[in-house]
Formats: C-alpha cells, structure tokens, sequence
C-alpha cells in the first residue's frame, strides 16, 4: 500500500459492497516520532488486522487511536486495540470515546509530532470528520474516511446522514485547497490526487442524480413525502426504477433506498 510522509495505509481483508477492496486503517506520525496514531482500525473479528497495525508501529508506543465515523468496519476494532495499548479512543461521537474526550471541529490536534487539523464533515453519517495534514505530500493530505471514497461514489446513512450536510461538506471539502491539488486518503479504495477535482466531481454526481430523480418522480406521478419515508414502499419502488437494482438484493435496495429517501428530504427541506 502506498505510503507518504506522515502517513502509512494497512489494508484490512474485509471487501464487500460496502468497503470495497478493504477498510483503510492509517497510521500517522512525523518521520522522527518515536509514537504514532492510528486512525479507523477497522471492524472486529480480524484479529490479523490488529497484529497488521502492532507490526505496522514497530515497537513505537500508539499514542492514539481516532474514528473518521461510527460505522462498523471502521470503530469495532477500536476497542479491543486500545485493551491492547492503553492509548485512548477519539471519535466525534462521545459515546464511541474510550479514554479521552470527543473530538471537536477545527479542533488541532498534535500527534506523534504531526499536527493535524479535525473537520466536522456530516453527510455519510452526522459524525463523520476529516483529518487534514497540511504538512504532509507536496500540498498536504487529507483523510475523508467515506466521505470521499478511492472509486465510485458514497452512500449517505439517511436520516442521520443528510443530503444538505453532505453538500455542504463537499463544497467545504473543495474550498481548501484551490490552487495546489491536495491528496486525498479515503477509507476504502487508492488515494486521489486532487481533494478539489474529487469534490467537485461528487457535487456534479449528486446533481446529477437529483435532477433524474426529479423527472422520475414528475413522469411516474409518485409523491414526493412519500419516497422520503426510509425505508418505504415507494422509496424502494423508486430505487429499483431509477437505479436499477435488483429488488432481490437487500444490501444493494438498503442502499439505494437510503439514497432516494435523502434526496427527497433534501428537495423538501429546500421548498
């Protein structure tokens, strides 16, 4: 996997739909630190994950461990790490913190001599945060956990990840770096090169799809309050025409279903 100046990527073996190739743990640390942190090690039951990370330290002490989110291949790990090193657990959420308080936006943390720099980026999930490294790769980096992921586009965990959010996010996320493309490290999939390119790209995505959405619903005469009901008849009446998916598969109907239902709460919250 590939490596930068302050940040190493161990993969776990979990693919699925939903993570991809894998969950992306990193380990964070100045060259000359003799302590690192680990950001999302991933979901519980890959014991050989943990032992990954323990190898991927080398004997240095793990300062802490942080969560970009709540989700399961992400934080079910952390536990059973922080047992193993004493080091506390941060999360935005407070009831996923072992040790040490919650993490707060534009809150700046240093950590195994690098500073790192907390952004409150709700949309996948209300929790979710990005990790900024300004003075890592040639114009920084920044660490999207599945608000940006490698490949593809993410999903939002609707009603707690809200479209609106996500927006805002996004335009958020490609505001910061403009002029000096800024390296993306997601939690599932390779790094991007361009924070801003990435950003604007899921922007486009997403109105793009709200615009089909639109023309599906006015040519099918389906009410709007009623797709934005998770898990609904009509939303998934929706998703199975607009997306395609197969009304068989419930993993791919949860999905799209969430999707749909976000996009009419965001077109209801804006009339």
């Amino acid at each position: 996997m590939p490596r930068t100046l302050m940040t190493e990527i161990i993969r776990c073996q979990n693919p699925s739909m939903m993570t991809l190739e894998g969950t992306n743990s990193y380990l964070i640390a100045a060259p000359s630190s003799d302590t690192v942190a680990i950001v999302d090690p991933g979901p519980a039951g890959h014991p050989e994950h943990i032992d990954a990370l323990l190898k991927a330290a080398n004997g240095r002490k793990i300062e802490v461990i942080l969560l970009t989110h709540h989700h399961a291949d992400h934080s079910e790990a952390a536990p059973a790490l922080a047992q193993a090193t004493g080091a506390p657990v941060r999360a935005f959420r407070e009831d996923f913190c072992i040790g040490a308080g919650p993490l707060e936006d534009e809150e700046r943390l240093l950590i195994s001599d690098a500073v790192v720099n907390v952004l409150h980026t709700p949309g996948h999930t209300s929790d979710s945060v990005c990790f900024l490294l300004a003075g890592d790769a040639e114009n920084g980096s920044i660490l999207t956990g599945d608000t940006i992921l490698g490949r593809g586009t993410t999903m939002l965990d609707y009603p707690d990840g809200s479209l609106l959010d996500y927006f805002a996010t996004l335009d958020q996320l490609k505001s910061l770096s403009p002029h000096e493309p800024m390296l993306v490290l997601p939690a599932h999939g390779e790094p991007l090169p361009d924070l801003t390119a990435a950003a604007e790209a899921y922007m486009d995505h997403r109105h793009e799809r709200l615009d089909q959405f639109k023309v599906y619903l006015e040519q099918n005469n389906i009410d709007l309050a009623d797709t934005a009901v998770q898990n609904s008849a009509t939303a998934d009446s929706v998703a199975i025409g607009l997306y395609g998916v197969d009304a068989q598969s419930e993993m791919g109907l949860k999905i799209t279903g969430q999707m749909v239902s976000a996009m009419a709460d965001y077109i209801l919250q804006r009339s």
